[in-house]
C-alpha cells in the first residue's frame, strides 16, 4: 500500500511538472511543435557543429542528445553529440562535410546508410543551412534567457516535453526507413532485424496523428524486442517515394530542383 502510494505520489509529481513546463514553455513563445521539430534540427549534430554554429567551447559533455551515427549500435539516442574527427586539411565545412560521407558510403551501419550517396550529401548540406540560422537565433536567446531559468530547466527536460521521444522515432526512421509507414511490403522486411533497405521518404512533414501513441509509447528495449511494436503503434503512413525516374529528372533537373528547395 505504501509503495502504491509512493507511486502515485512521484506521478502527481511528475503530471503537476510537466503541466508547469508546457504553460512555461508556452509563455516563453514556444509552440506545441517544439520537440517535433527540434528533434529534427539536432538530430545529427557533433561537436565539431556544435563549436561551428552555436558555442566554441563545446565539448564532450554538451548535453546534446542526437541519434547515434552508428545504426546497429546501442543506444539509438546518444546523451551528447560526439566528435566526428573532421579532416583538418579541408578549410571549409561543406568540404569536411562532404569527406565524411565519402568515408562511409561503403559501411555497414553508417549514418544514412540506407539512403542514396545524393541523398546523404543533400541531407548534410540541409543541416548545415539549419544549424547556421538557428545558430544565429541562440546568439540572440542567450543574450536575453539565463542558462538556469524555468524556461531553459523545461526545455533541457526532454523526456517531459517529448523531445526524448521523437527522437528515438527519428532514430528507427533512420535505422529502418518506411518501419512507420504501414505499408507492409516494407515494413514485415525489418521483422527479421536490421536490413540495408533503400527507400526514401519524402520531404513532407511528418504527420501529427501519431503524437499521443508516440507519448504512450516505451522505448526501453532493444531494436530486436522494439521493431514489432514500433510498426504496430507508430504507423504514421508518411510518404514513401516512388522510384526516381532519372531521365525524366535530368531532362527536367532546373524544375525538380526548384521543387525540393521549396520542400526544403
Amino acid at each position: 500500500m505504501k509503495v502504491l502510494l509512493l507511486v502515485c505520489l512521484v506521478g502527481a509529481a511528475l503530471a503537476d511538472h510537466h503541466h508547469k513546463c508546457k504553460n512555461i514553455m508556452a509563455k516563453g513563445g514556444i509552440s506545441d511543435g517544439f520537440a517535433k521539430h527540434v528533434s529534427h534540427a539536432i538530430h545529427s549534430l557533433t561537436i565539431e557543429d556544435l563549436q561551428m554554429y552555436f558555442n566554441k567551447a563545446a565539448g564532450a559533455n554538451n548535453n546534446i542528445p542526437v541519434v547515434n551515427p552508428r545504426l546497429r549500435d546501442e543506444p539509438r539516442v546518444l546523451d551528447n553529440a560526439p566528435m566526428m574527427n573532421y579532416d583538418p586539411e579541408f578549410a571549409t565545412t561543406g568540404m569536411k562535410h562532404f569527406d565524411i560521407i565519402m568515408k562511409g558510403v561503403n559501411m555497414d551501419g553508417w549514418r544514412l546508410s540506407s539512403f542514396g550517396l545524393l541523398e546523404r550529401l543533400s541531407h548534410i548540406f540541409h543541416m548545415s543551412e539549419i544549424w547556421a540560422e538557428a545558430g544565429k537565433k541562440y546568439k540572440k536567446v542567450k543574450r536575453r534567457i539565463g542558462v538556469d531559468s524555468n524556461l531553459c530547466e523545461c526545455v533541457r527536460d526532454t523526456e517531459s516535453n517529448g523531445l526524448a521521444k521523437y527522437l528515438q522515432l527519428t532514430a528507427f526512421q533512420i535505422r529502418y526507413p518506411g518501419i512507420t509507414s504501414g505499408n507492409s511490403e516494407i515494413t514485415d522486411s525489418y521483422l527479421g532485424g536490421f536490413l540495408d533497405y533503400h527507400i526514401s521518404y519524402g520531404l513532407e512533414e511528418r504527420p501529427d496523428n501519431i503524437v499521443k501513441a508516440l507519448m504512450d509509447f516505451d522505448f526501453s528495449g532493444s531494436d530486436e524486442e522494439l521493431i514489432a511494436d514500433v510498426i504496430d503503434q507508430l504507423v504514421d503512413h508518411a510518404a514513401v517515394e516512388e522510384e526516381h525516374d532519372e531521365e525524366y529528372e535530368m531532362a527536367h533537373s532546373k524544375e525538380h530542383w526548384d521543387w525540393c528547395v521549396g520542400k526544403l
